[in-house]
Order: C-alpha cells, then structure tokens, then sequence
C-alpha cells in the first residue's frame, strides 16, 4: 500500500507499537494490521492512495490474482473535486508483485518497542524448540477430474510437520479437553517434520500427509520457539501464520532451508516486533518466541483461508499453571452450542 508522493511512518503492527519506521511502500500480510502516520505536507492538490497484491509464486498463472490496484483519494482541503476519473492521477511507484527481497527487507526493519507482550517478557532462553514445516500435499480422489491439481486424480491439501488437520465433528476442541472427552483430538502433534528432507531443493517431497486432529501440549510459563518452514511441494509460496490466544516476537527471517548453527545467532533478541500473524517468507523461515501464560486450547492456521481448508492448521494445547489466573475458567452457562 502506497501514497503517491507522501511518507508512511509505521508506528504498530498486530496492535503492539513499534519504533517509528518511515517507508514509501507498506507491506501488509492476511490478517495482519498496522498503524502508520502520514504528514499532509505536500501541495494542495489531490494524491492517489493505491494498494496492489504482492504475491511472490513466480508464475502468476499458478495462482492469479487481480493485476489492477485498487484505488481511493487523498484530498488536501481547497483542492478542486472535478476529476473525470481517478485514472488523471499518476499511481504510486511499487516494487514487483513477486518482490520478495523488498517485503523481507521491510519486515525485518519493523522493530518491537518494548520487549513485553502478552503477558510475558521476550524469552532470552527456551524450553521448547519447534520446526514446523508448511506447504502444499495431495489427497487421492477417485471421482476427481481436477485442472488445478498436479494429478486430476488427487485433491489439493495442506499440511503442517506432515500432518493435515481434520477439524473435529462431534465437540470442539476446548470442549473436548474441558470436560475430558476421549477421541476428540491426539494430544501428539509433532515438534519436528514426520518425513526429513531438503526443504527447499529439488526433490524429493513429501505429498502425502497423515490427516488427523492432533495438538501439541504446553506447560504453563515454558518459553517456545517455533521455525516455521516454507517447503517447495509443488511450489514455494508465502504464508501469513496467525496465532490464537497470544502474541508472539518475530525474532528472525530468512531464504532457504533454516540452519540452526548459522540462522540461530543472527536473532533479533534486542527489540524484535510483537505480532500475531507472522509472515514466512517463500522459500524461507520465519521464528517466533513466546512463553504460554495463557491456559486454554490455541488454535494456529494459514491466514489464507482456503489454506486453513485444505488442513495448514493444528493446535496447542496450554495446561493450567497455578491458582485462580493461572487457570481456565469454566464456560458461561449460556454458551452457545456448536
């Protein structure tokens, strides 16, 4: 998103303030918000507001999308009203729509305020470590005939480690843990890809995940990193992770297959930015850091939402610590059934 001829000045993102960062191009994920500052310091006169989409596939064919901004008008008090259409202002100046060097470069200049979110503080130290891998998986249909397909005999899914999530049908998933009922969900979501490979090389992938409901269980108070791990089934793609129940600090990004030796050092653990929705980068890695205080059953999903159908999704289960605030509540006596 872009203002013809003036500055945005990013002071939030995710509704957590950043340092002030100025840009002429904001880059905005699904799902995620900012706040920006603009200066109306430029002549009285009218300036095209614009946004366009940024979609690093390299093929545009692969997964179209609108080619034409849309568009809205900043109008300096005095300035004339007569346009004809809005196509007599000139656009704003964006980079590529598969840039991904520029949307990197722009996440990776927002900068956290304060060090203190959510309820904790940015742990320095973790308890648990966590590599996701998310991407692309296939389903065989029998009575398919698919053109968007790779095979039209198979459906498109999504996974997360190799496990495409099956939403649960009988209760749902906080109800299930609440009051204890068996087979609702497997409480042995995996820490680790079921299937190893080279993430982000030439073959050979894994297409064909488990589907099945399963969390992951975290104690009260434990520090967690999670790298998230973009993986090229079929094709490398960019994904907005949005987290339920608690911000997270973004504490590094990077192209390629993480390396834990080499990534882990370069982390931001000084002021990296609080966000709820983290953008991976295609082809890439993003890690966050957060300590579970917030007891309950978190759901975690692709913020595209056909990605979310197709199973890029799991939960985290966090367990009661100690006391009255350190415990789920029951629910309200009028919640509504599912």
């Amino acid at each position: 998103m872009s203002v013809v001829g003036h500055s945005l000045t990013v002071v939030e993102a995710d509704a957590e303030y950043t340092k002030p960062y100025t840009t002429n191009v904001l880059v905005l994920g699904p799902g995620q918000t900012t706040n920006v500052l603009l200066t109306a310091d430029q002549q009285v006169g009218q300036y095209l507001m614009s946004a366009t989409v940024f979609s690093p596939t390299p093929n545009p064919n692969v997964v179209p999308f609108p080619g034409t901004p849309t568009t809205a008008i900043l109008r300096y008090e005095g300035a004339k009203t007569l346009l004809s259409s809005p196509s007599e202002l000139a656009l704003p100046n964006f980079p590529a729509f598969n840039d991904s060097l520029f949307a990197s470069r722009f996440t990776t200049s927002l900068k956290g305020l304060s060090t203190y979110s959510s309820g904790f503080t940015l742990p320095q130290k973790v308890d648990k470590e966590m590599l996701f891998t998310i991407g692309y998986a296939l389903r065989p249909c029998s009575t398919c005939n698919l053109s968007t397909s790779p095979d039209p005999h198979f459906r498109l899914q999504a996974s997360v480690n190799n496990v495409s999530f099956l939403e649960p049908t009988s209760t749902s998933l906080l109800e299930a843990y609440y009051y204890n009922v068996s087979g609702a969900y497997d409480d042995d979501f995996p820490s680790n890809p079921l299937y190893p490979y080279n993430y982000t090389g030439v073959g050979p992938s894994n297409f064909f995940p488990v589907k099945a409901t399963k969390v992951k269980v975290l104690e009260f108070g434990e520090s967690v990193q999670i790298v998230f791990q973009d993986t090229s089934t079929f094709f490398f793609e960019g994904h907005p992770i949005h987290l339920h129940g608690t911000n997270f600090f973004v504490v590094g990004e990077g192209f390629g297959t993480f390396d834990a030796a080499k990534d882990t050092p370069k982390f931001n653990l000084v002021d990296p930015p609080s966000r709820n929705t983290v953008g991976v980068p295609s082809g890439g890695w993003a890690a966050i850091r957060f300590r579970a205080v917030n007891p309950g059953m978190w759901f975690m999903h692709c913020h595209f939402d056909i990605h979310t159908s197709w199973g890029m999704s799991m939960a985290f289960l966090v367990k009661n610590g100690q006391g009255v605030n350190e415990t789920l509540p029951p629910p309200p006596p009028n919640l509504p059934k599912c």
